[in-house]
């Protein structure tokens, strides 16, 4: 198989990862361009209440009952204009953003850490679940990205989020322990649709196995400060084995008897353990994630774990 907008050194990897025809999907779907789609924020809104007012002023939305999102089937303008969007009544995303958050479950006395917080949509998302009650932890370590984080935490109504600007790596050195953590992880981005991903290129192969790396640091960082019983949840918008099941295959090696995989509690995606590595991998793998491209969700893994007492 060849084609003009994916290099082909990905294309190898992912035949041999998922099989030919399911690499084709891939790439089929790495290229098609999504309909905008709106999540209401509870904490401002209902999905109904926001479908009546947005159609008042002549957008067509298209109810879809996972994440009680909005599907934008016309736009008379920009939605982005409209006094809904800068009051903070939605946001604007890919469904696949909406999954990590969706894992955790915390309730409003629970402390909760973000380690790469920014923009801010996951950690509203978790804001929204604890009725904005509570604590989260906002890490960012990009100073130039605090700025939209706290645009977006202000846009949203977000008042239980303390912002920290630093080094996630750091983040044991706090000594504060946590009842729940999401770890959203910087990653390769191979799951990003194509057109807001230009980055499938041969050199990048050489990023999967730095991140890879990085993604370590930070688990084993962030699984040091987390309570026992709590839970941790980690993702990444990639399609690479290294930065999603080999990871967490890995990680459950050196933590055996204090990690336990809980299923994603979400109707989506195969099981992690479905990928083909050259090692067979933990049977846990089969309570993961593996997300592939398609219609208003980009590639993704995810796994929840909880820590033992």
């Amino acid at each position: 198989m060849s084609d003009n907008l994916v290099a082909e050194d990905f294309i190898k990897r992912w035949e041999t990862f998922y099989g030919e025809s399911r690499t084709e999907k891939i790439i089929k779907n790495l290229k098609q361009k999504d309909q905008r789609i709106l999540v209401p924020n509870s904490l401002r809104t209902d999905q109904d209440s926001l479908k009546l007012q947005l159609e008042s002023k002549g957008f067509k939305l298209e109810p879809t009952t996972e994440f009680n999102g909005l599907i934008i089937t016309y736009e008379p303008f920009n939605i982005v204009a409209t006094p809904e969007y800068l009051s903070g009544m939605f946001s604007i995303q890919a469904l696949s953003s909406l999954i990590p958050p969706r894992c955790l479950h915390p309730s409003p006395k629970s402390l909760v850490a973000d380690l790469t917080a920014s923009p801010g949509i996951k950690t509203s998302f978790l804001a929204q679940q604890m009725d904005n009650k509570g604590t989260i932890l906002a890490i960012e370590k990009s100073t130039s990205r605090i700025p939209a984080l706290k645009a977006n935490l202000a846009r949203m109504g977000v008042w239980n989020t303390i912002i920290l600007n630093f080094d996630a790596n750091l983040f044991s050195k706090l000594d504060i322990p946590v009842d729940h953590i999401l770890l959203d992880a910087p990653c390769s981005g191979t799951g990003l649709k194509l057109a807001k991903n230009k980055r499938l290129r041969p050199r990048i192969l050489k990023d999967i196995f730095r991140l890879a790396k990085h993604q370590e640091t930070l688990l084993e960082t962030a699984w040091q400060r987390l309570k026992p019983n709590g839970s941790l949840v980690y993702s990444t918008c990639s399609l690479e084995p290294e930065e999603g099941e080999v990871q967490i295959d890995n990680f459950l090696k050196r933590h055996e008897d204090e990690v336990n995989l809980l299923p994603i509690p979400l109707n989506i995606g195969s099981p992690g353990n479905k990928t083909n590595w050259k090692t067979p991998l933990h049977p846990q793998m089969a309570k993961t994630k593996r997300i592939f491209p398609k219609l208003g969700y980009d590639g993704f893994f995810t796994a929840l774990m909880k820590k033992c007492e």
